[in-house]
């Protein structure tokens, strides 16, 4: 553990703890919360933070977990919530082990403050945010990016081609990030595969759909890369070590939100959103829910029960208004049958 100044950059200190985090998944899901966390301190200002300076720990106070807690709440679901305050949470533990936190934080306090907020909310059901109703224009968005011609700009042209891969696959198969992260051109088939068979969450083995329009824009992007990488997604990066390399969640997380910022999308929207959206998309158009349990790949139908079951209300409207019953032409019924 590096020894550090009160005044340290929180952002050096998040390194420094995320590689004392053995278990890979975990590191990269506290490396997500932890990213929350300096975007909450920027956009709000919190302690005094300006904007162009450099988050510093001495900013942390009691009221830390609380008003993060209320950041979070007004921008992600109830499991992603609970996932970044741990991360938080834990990472306060490791900078109080260190003596990296300021004179004036008391971590016991804030972490008491936090559980006077929630309350009952701490067993409150899963809900997931409403996608955005626009959230396919992230498809066309990228559709209509004029591609350059090779010889004025090969890597723009080959970026673009992935990105509307990427979001096509996100799209056609409602995959994990971390799924599509990991495709390979073997298990697509060169994007002619329709379906895709993989090791999904928990180690559990699962297939995934692809669509035309998506094995169109994986062959595309394939067809224009002069490589043999065996990774389906990758960087085009002019700088050296990155170059060909698997392309990571967060970036594929960044092909989604730079379309979503151009097309004024909910703030929320990322590649999970699209998980969401064809959930509910399916489900309303009448597929029946273990069928949707498949599709998204969860072990247990009543995962998918738990978190979509209520949103299919065009077919249960449609089913009540087609087996229901006027109370007046009940009475007549019983009347007539005595």
């Amino acid at each position: 553990m590096v020894s550090s100044p009160p005044d340290a950059e929180l952002e050096l200190l998040i390194t420094a703890f995320q590689q004392d985090i053995p278990e890979k998944n975990t590191r990269a899901l506290y490396g997500h919360g932890l990213a929350a966390l300096l975007r909450f301190i920027n956009e709000t200002g919190y302690s005094g933070h300006r904007k162009a300076g450099v988050a510093s720990v001495d900013l942390l106070d009691d009221d830390l977990l609380v008003e993060f807690y209320r950041w979070l709440s007004n921008r992600y679901s109830t499991h992603t919530v609970q996932a970044y305050l741990a991360a938080l949470n834990r990472f306060l533990i490791w900078l109080d082990a260190g003596e990296y936190l300021p004179p004036n934080f008391h971590l016991s306090k804030a972490q008491n403050r936090l559980k006077a907020v929630r309350g009952s909310k701490e067993t409150a059901r899963y809900r997931h945010r409403r996608p955005d109703p626009e959230l396919p224009r992230i498809l066309a968005y990228y559709d209509g990016l004029s591609l350059p011609k090779v010889e004025i700009d090969y890597t723009k042209r080959l970026t673009i081609l992935r990105n509307r891969a990427i979001v096509h696959t996100l799209y056609a198969s409602a995959g994990r990030v971390s799924e599509v992260a990991g495709l390979t051109r073997q298990q697509v088939l060169d994007g002619r595969a329709d379906e895709v068979y993989l090791v999904g969450k928990g180690g559990k083995e699962r297939v995934i759909l692809l669509t035309d329009s998506a094995r169109s824009a994986i062959r595309a992007y394939l067809k224009a890369r002069p490589d043999d990488h065996e990774p389906l997604f990758i960087s085009h990066s002019n700088r050296g070590r990155k170059q060909g390399k698997p392309l990571s969640r967060v970036a594929i997380w960044n092909v989604v939100k730079t379309a979503a910022k151009a097309l004024d999308l909910h703030e929320a929207t990322s590649p999970h959103a699209f998980r969401h959206y064809r959930a509910t998309q399916l489900l309303n158009r009448g597929m029946p829910l273990e069928l949707v349990q498949a599709y998204l790949g969860h072990e247990s139908i009543e995962t998918t029960r738990r978190i979509y079951a209520h949103t299919n209300t065009r077919v249960l409207k449609q089913q009540f208004q087609a087996f229901d019953e006027d109370p007046q032409e009940t009475i007549r019924r019983i009347e007539t049958t005595g």
